[in-house]
């Protein structure tokens, strides 16, 4: 199947210019979630290479002119996806608001600490020690996770700001970002401009998430649950295809890739 058919020329010449510039690598690689992969994607590099992020800036503008709800503001993730935005905001002229770090940051070492401790509670049960509420893992722990959440002001509003930049009654946003997984960072991201939005006592609509690379990992489809569109230049699978159409990888590792991405998805039940 030619995967790649629906890319247009500059689409597919942009792939081969991340290829090129080492954004896109192909081999053994570990991820952070310890799993092997076939493929390992890195378009944080992008701001290194500033005519390739401003190729990508245009022909991911061109795309949003031809959106049937065309948004009148970008919403970049940081970090790649700030610079993504950006790139397109210089060619499309749509401004820029973005999400800040620290909410997330708060929230996933609220999320490590209580691991952290629910680990040291279950040592304690299995060795058959008692367990001290005064040794340190007991209320005073409990005690500064719940003050780290608070923090993230996902919960209580603990943040003076969610998101910088300006944003204003009606507007219609697009968030942008590089890459999409399972879409856990965008959700956060949506969560984060409407805590922002009610912060500004002002009503905004987000209306999708765009990225540059599809991981095909099921983050379509977590969207797609939330009613928000994705909108991408290229799945995972149709990089591998305009990359061997074009004689940079060969037919052995572009199966690998395919036969990869169809295995992770038939684990999530997408297949």
């Amino acid at each position: 199947v030619n995967m790649s058919r629906k890319l247009s020329k500059s689409e597919r010449s942009l792939i081969k210019d991340l290829y090129r510039i080492g954004a896109i690598k192909f081999g053994n690689f570990t991820l952070k979630s310890g799993k092997k992969s076939p493929y390992y994607i890195d378009l944080r590099i992008l701001s290194s290479y500033p005519s390739v992020l401003s190729d990508t800036g245009k022909i991911m503008g061109r795309k949003i002119r031809r959106l049937s709800e065309e948004p009148n503001r970008l919403c970049g993730i940081p970090a790649a996806g700030l610079a993504i935005a950006n790139a397109i905001s210089l060619r499309t002229g749509i401004p820029v608001c973005y999400t800040r770090k620290e909410p997330t940051i708060y929230k996933d070492l609220a999320k490590h600490l209580h691991q952290i401790f629910t680990l040291k509670i279950k040592e304690k049960t299995e060795h058959h020690f008692t367990f001290d509420y005064r040794d340190g893992y007991g209320d005073g722990f409990q005690d500064a996770i719940e003050e780290v959440e608070k923090l993230s002001g996902f919960k209580t509003h603990g943040i003076t700001r969610y998101v910088d930049g300006e944003m204003k009654e009606g507007d219609k946003i697009l968030l942008i970002d590089d890459l999409i997984t399972t879409a856990t960072s965008k959700l956060e991201a949506r969560d984060l401009v409407h805590l922002e939005a009610e912060r500004r006592k002002i009503n905004v609509d987000v209306t999708g998430v765009y990225v540059l690379i599809d991981r095909e990992q099921g983050g379509k489809e977590t969207l797609e649950k939330e009613d928000l569109p994705l909108y991408s230049i290229a799945t995972i699978r149709e990089v591998a295809s305009v990359l061997k159409e074009d004689g940079i990888l060969d037919e052995k590792l572009y199966k690998t890739i395919v036969d990869y991405t169809l295995a992770e998805r038939k684990t999530l039940g997408l297949e």
